[in-house]
C-alpha cells in the first residue's frame, strides 16, 4: 500500500488532464508561421489582357507599394517565365517586397495592418483585379506541396471546361462562408481569346496542298517560326519571322493570307466571299 495514496492520485490525474490539454492542440497547425521579412504579392488581371496593357497596370501597382515606407524595395515579374515552369499568361504579375527592420516601421504598425493598408489601395486604384500576399519562401513551398499558391486549396478535375468555371464559382460561394477563410480566389480556365480555325479539307486539296501545310503557314504568319540561328561567340539565338502586323492583326485580314499551292499557284479567300475564308472556317 502507497503512503500517500492521495497525493498520488492527484498527480496522475493532473498529467492526465495537462495530455489531454496538449493532445487537444494537435493537428491545429503543423508548423508555426515563419517570418520571413518579405511580402511575395500576385495579382490577377483579366485574361485578355495585353502585353501592354498588364505592364501598364504593373508599374502602377510596383509604384504603389513603394510608396509605403516599410518596404525597402519592390521587385515584380509578369506573364510566365522563360522556362515554361508556369503555365500563367500576361493576366499574371507578382511582386517581391523586401521589408525593413521592424524596428525601423512606424509605432503601432504591423505586418497584417500593411497587408490591410495595401489591399486596401489596391481595391481603390485597380478595379476587378485580385490580390494575394504570402511570403517568397512560404509562396514555393505551397505551390510544391498542392500545386497552387495558397495554405489550402480544392481541386475539380473534369474534361468540360464550362462546367469546372460553374462548379468553381460555387465551391467559392460555400467556402466563403467559412469563418478565418481570406484571399480566395479562383484559378480561371477560361476567359483568354482564341481564333479556332478549321481548315477546308476539300477545297485546300483543289490546290494540291495539304491541311498540314496551311496550318504550318498560319502558324508562322501569325506567331511567327524559327528561321535559322544566329551564333554569338559560344552562344546561340535563334531568329523568328513573322508577317507585319497590318496582314495579321484583324480577323478580316488573316483569311486573306497566300498558301503556296503543289500546282504552283497560290490559294487565298474568295474574293466574292468576304466572311469565310477558302481554306478556313472560323
Amino acid at each position: 500500500m502507497l503512503a500517500r495514496r492521495g497525493a498520488t492520485l492527484l498527480a496522475g490525474l493532473g498529467m492526465g488532464a495537462l495530455a489531454i490539454l496538449a493532445g487537444s492542440t494537435i493537428g491545429l497547425e503543423f508548423l508555426p508561421k515563419l517570418e520571413e521579412g518579405n511580402m511575395w504579392i500576385r495579382a490577377v488581371m483579366p485574361a485578355s489582357i495585353s502585353l501592354e496593357a498588364g505592364n501598364d497596370y504593373a508599374n502602377r501597382m510596383r509604384k504603389l507599394i513603394k510608396g509605403f515606407p516599410e518596404a525597402e524595395t519592390v521587385i515584380s515579374q509578369h506573364g510566365r517565365p522563360d522556362d515554361g515552369t508556369d503555365s500563367t499568361g500576361f493576366f499574371n504579375a507578382e511582386f517581391f517586397v523586401p521589408l525593413k527592420p521592424f524596428d525601423q516601421w512606424p509605432e503601432g504598425m504591423t505586418k497584417e495592418k500593411l497587408i490591410d493598408d495595401l489591399q486596401t489601395e489596391f481595391s481603390k486604384e485597380f478595379t476587378g483585379i485580385g490580390f494575394n500576399f504570402s511570403q517568397y519562401i512560404q509562396d514555393n513551398i505551397e505551390e510544391a506541396l498542392s500545386g497552387v499558391k495558397g495554405a489550402n486549396s480544392v481541386k475539380i478535375v473534369g474534361p468540360n471546361l464550362k462546367i469546372l468555371e460553374q462548379l468553381a464559382t460555387q465551391v467559392q460561394a460555400e467556402m466563403e462562408k467559412v469563418r478565418g477563410v481570406t484571399d480566395l480566389g479562383i484559378f480561371h480556365v477560361m476567359g483568354q481569346p482564341n481564333l479556332n480555325i478549321k481548315v477546308d479539307r476539300e477545297k485546300t486539296a483543289r490546290y494540291g496542298i495539304n491541311t498540314g501545310d496551311v496550318n504550318t503557314v498560319i502558324q508562322a504568319a501569325i506567331g511567327g517560326t524559327v528561321a535559322t540561328n544566329v551564333l554569338e561567340g559560344d552562344r546561340q539565338f535563334g531568329v523568328a519571322v513573322r508577317l507585319p502586323e497590318q496582314y495579321r492583326n484583324t480577323l478580316e485580314s488573316i483569311p486573306d493570307i497566300k498558301v503556296s499551292g503543289g500546282n504552283g499557284g497560290n490559294a487565298e479567300r474568295s474574293r466574292s466571299d468576304q466572311s469565310k475564308s477558302n481554306l478556313a472556317k472560323h
